[in-house]
């Protein structure tokens, strides 16, 4: 397994410019996300690092080996140990489960290579099967089995479960995951499913207008993102204005706004105070309190009316306007158990801190 370093990659289209200075280390051995929207040059990534398509200036490296940039010869796809998993598989029709997989395999080395791997993924005994005989997830596994056959020091997975339905996503996403760290294989998933990217990556860098904005755990991306924009685009999020304060007798900033006064996460930056800052809370920060309880003169409440009720059986998303605001402001709340809340029930709602502030613009 090798580490694979990004460094000022530009890439453009004509005179549409798609990557714009990308810089992004993916260390040995770990399984990382490209998330972004469409649109924002994740695919365009990919291609260059399989070596379909050539930079513009910057590079790109395997370990200790530059494949791609300036005053080096572009190393071809063939030659750069690399397994590339696409959308929908590529599986050839007319091929066995096994021959697709020991494809690009030496003859000597197909039979046995050929039968590990397919035991790895989970189809031993299949590999006399031709593709249309499998589901799509297992027909997914075989296209990963032959990403694999080589050996590679990279996998690229190309958005590889998005044919798939929700069920079987689930169940093929964690074979994959388990079998690339079985192997010890670098693996770098381009996807545009947070969810996806959170449950299975241990970093994810996020691409956005051909940079990427955030390369950080998924914990810390969800919990800490670099700005406003990017914290709605990783989850649900409410963003809301605040006034940053210091309290007498707190150990840290507060900051004051609809929801009450909030502690502020510690190491986010924002060495002036006071001042306008713009605040995210998470929908499951926010709690739904009975009415009647006392609890309007709590600090941090604020009474309102549901607007809609999103209900999941094991969890309900609540969407929630103020009182005394604007018709077009609301808070998303998310909540567990309980009956489902109808539109116009007028509800109590109190915030859990810490919460992440930005200074305003």
């Amino acid at each position: 397994m090798r580490q694979l370093t990004v460094t000022g990659l530009h890439k453009a289209f004509g005179t549409h410019p798609v990557l714009a200075g990308l810089d992004l280390d993916v260390p040995a051995g770990s399984f990382t996300a490209i998330l972004g929207p469409s649109g924002s040059g994740k695919t365009t990534l990919l291609r260059l690092l399989a070596g379909f398509e050539q930079a513009d200036a910057g590079s790109i490296a395997i370990g200790d080996r530059v494949v791609d940039g300036p005053g080096v010869a572009l190393v071809p796809p063939e030659r750069r140990q690399i397994g590339y998993v696409p959308q929908e598989g590529a599986l050839f029709p007319h091929l066995t489960v096994a021959a697709n997989v020991g494809f690009g395999l030496p003859a000597r080395r197909r039979g046995t290579r050929t039968a590990e791997l397919l035991e790895a993924v989970g189809l031993a005994g299949m590999g006399s099967r031709y593709p249309h005989q499998l589901s799509g997830g297992q027909q997914q596994r075989v296209a990963l089995a032959r990403a694999l056959a080589i050996k590679p020091e990279v996998v690229l997975l190309d958005e590889p479960f998005a044919a798939l339905d929700a069920h079987m996503r689930a169940s093929v996403r964690a074979d994959v995951q388990q079998i690339c760290r079985t192997a010890g294989t670098t693996a770098v998933l381009v996807t545009h499913d947070q969810d996806e990217a959170l449950s299975m990556a241990d970093r994810i860098a996020v691409l956005r207008d051909g940079r990427i904005v955030q390369c950080a755990a998924p914990h810390e991306l969800y919990t800490r993102p670099a700005d406003a924009t990017l914290a709605r685009f990783v989850g649900d999020a409410n963003i809301v204005p605040g006034q940053l304060t210091e309290v007498a007798g707190q150990s840290g900033p507060m900051v004051a706004t609809i929801l009450g006064r909030l502690p502020v996460a510690e190491g986010i930056g924002i060495a002036a105070l006071p001042g306008p800052v713009t605040v995210l809370i998470r929908p499951e920060q926010l709690e739904i309190l009975p009415t009647g309880s006392n609890a309007e003169d709590q600090p941090g409440c604020l009474t309102g009316r549901v607007i809609a009720c999103d209900y999941y059986g094991h969890d309900a998303v609540v969407r929630v306007r103020p009182d005394g605001q604007p018709s077009g402001d609301e808070v998303i709340v998310r909540t567990t158990g309980g009956p489902q809340l109808e539109a116009g029930a007028a509800v109590l709602v109190r915030a859990r801190g810490p919460v992440i502030a930005w200074a305003s613009s």
